[in-house]
């Protein structure tokens, strides 16, 4: 743990500078207004976080961890994985926001949304190493790119019906009769797939963005020493 800790310094001080002042956003809000709206982002953003937890966990035990448990979570992960980028459609709630606060609370949720996406995105870089020693890159690029296109469906899943991650194990039945339901009516539920896709392919583009700015800090940092 100690390791790990020392490995991921610089990226966990960040992180926790991000969280203190997504914090600090929601308890001025709240101590000010004495109204809870926002409240629910934490809970966002901490399933939002389980996937690079995960993701950590795997490459921090990656010599010393069995196949049938390391593909167990990684199964988890992916279940988890569109909490991450879920958290941008709560913007939604804008809706319920007093005009006075509107600005406040619309810059209050982008910061939750950027660091949930981060999450997110830091898992999937993470998971994408697990797998590049065996892995060309090319098909580490589509598997990337199918996860973010299932990321969108699993979004829908959840902004539009209304399921969560739980569901699999609580409510299995309503969620796979509805999901074989939009794969065996798929014109009927075009709206499904166009939002699956329009999603998916602003993750993914976002995604290999993301990913570009981190090679690049890593090759700046070599030429720095």
């Amino acid at each position: 743990m100690k390791d790990f800790i020392l490995n991921k310094y610089n990226t966990l001080k960040y992180l926790f500078g991000a969280l203190l002042l997504c914090f600090f956003l929601l308890v001025f809000r709240i101590k000010t207004t004495h109204d809870f709206f926002g409240l629910f982002l934490i809970w966002n953003l901490f399933l939002a976080f389980v996937p690079l937890g995960i993701a950590w966990y795997l490459q921090h035990k990656k010599s010393h961890i069995n196949s049938v448990l390391k593909y167990a979570l990684l199964v988890l992960w992916l279940l988890f994985l569109p909490n991450a980028p879920y958290v941008i459609t709560d913007l939604i709630h804008l809706a319920y926001s007093p005009l006075n606060w509107f600005i406040y609370d619309g810059i209050t949720i982008t910061a939750f949304a950027f660091l949930s996406l981060y999450f997110g995105f830091q898992s999937l870089i993470e998971v994408r190493k697990l797998f590049k020693p065996e892995i060309a890159e090319a098909r580490l690029n589509i598997f990337t790119s199918g996860v973010l296109i299932l990321c969108g469906f699993g979004i829908y899943l959840g902004r539009v019906v209304r399921f969560n991650s739980w569901d699999l194990i609580t409510n299995p039945l309503d969620l796979f009769s509805t999901i074989g339901h939009y794969l065996i009516n798929p014109i009927e539920n075009k709206s499904v797939w166009l939002f699956t896709l329009g999603y998916g392919f602003f993750l993914n583009f976002s995604f290999f963005l993301f990913k570009m700015w981190k090679q690049n800090e890593i090759l700046n940092k070599s030429y720095t020493v």
